[in-house]
């Protein structure tokens, strides 16, 4: 699969074929040399703020994890076990073999597509396939160029639709459907939960495959920042994910605040206690 590209508008690509034609020596000019700048001081806020705050962010969520684990069992509540059951089913048919390129660079593009949208860029053209595509507008920033890393599409997709169902069906009520002479009981939910399970692992293994293929989305950015504002954007999801499916009342956002920042001295005397 080649890499799925968030393309330029054509004036920029133009601009960016001239640039480099160029000889060295006209390279340095205030455009190239500010595009640069931007990225040094972007790579020193990754280094700085974000990969630090993604850091005490996934030691919260494995504090609060472990803690819904062995004094909430949390493990044996319908979210996480239908969450669950839907990330094995990813991984079983991925391992056997089911490969949806089509279907990931789909939702890839239409990330692109919908946060280039919601930022008023005027969409000039886009295509997908199953060797790759892209999405060509007028305007690009930091939010449109890593729209499909840090939005689980599908996922979203899932909650929009059960949302809409919930509002005319209950979907923790019992139904009962008959499979031939067996009569199957079981709750829409469990089905929602299921679905966001495979969404959400399909989105995190297409993400590191993704990442791991020479990807232009990143290096627009520069490679280091872009991976710290996913790690930290996708961490920072999974927090919300469980407290929407915190079987404890009490367990909410000023909890998670205390926590984090529990974590975050914990850490800073770890390594600058002793100074």
């Amino acid at each position: 699969m080649s890499a799925n590209t968030y393309r330029l508008t054509s004036r920029e690509r133009a601009v960016q074929q001239m640039e480099r034609s160029k000889p060295a020596n006209v390279r340095r000019n205030p455009v190239v040399q500010e595009r640069l700048h931007v990225k040094k001081i972007k790579g020193w806020l990754a280094a700085v703020l974000l990969l630090p705050l993604g850091l005490i962010t996934a030691f919260t969520l494995g504090e609060l994890l472990f803690r819904a684990m062995t004094r909430m069992d949390f493990w044996r509540s319908e979210q996480f076990i239908f969450f669950t059951l839907g990330g094995i089913a990813w991984g079983a048919t991925y391992w056997a073999g089911w490969r949806p390129v089509r279907m990931y660079v789909l939702g890839h593009e239409l990330s692109h597509y919908v946060v280039a949208r919601a930022f008023g860029g005027k969409i000039i053209g886009w295509d997908f396939s199953a060797e790759g595509g892209y999405v060509e507008t007028n305007k690009t920033n930091t939010w449109i160029t890593l729209a499909p890393y840090l939005l689980p599409f599908y996922s979203l997709l899932v909650m929009l639709l059960f949302g809409i169902v919930g509002m005319f069906w209950g979907l923790q009520d019992m139904c009962s459907v008959s499979v031939g002479s067996v009569v199957v009981h079981f709750r829409p939910v469990w089905l929602f939960y299921s679905m966001l399970g495979l969404t959400w692992w399909f989105h995190i293994s297409y993400t590191l495959k993704t990442m791991i293929i020479h990807q232009s989305d990143l290096e627009t950015n520069g490679e280091f920042f872009s991976v710290a504002l996913i790690f930290l954007f996708n961490v920072a999801l999974i927090i919300l994910l469980f407290l929407a499916a915190s079987p404890a009342p009490g367990l909410g956002f000023l909890e998670v605040g205390r926590c984090w920042v529990g974590m975050a001295g914990s850490i800073w005397d770890f390594f600058f206690g002793r100074f």
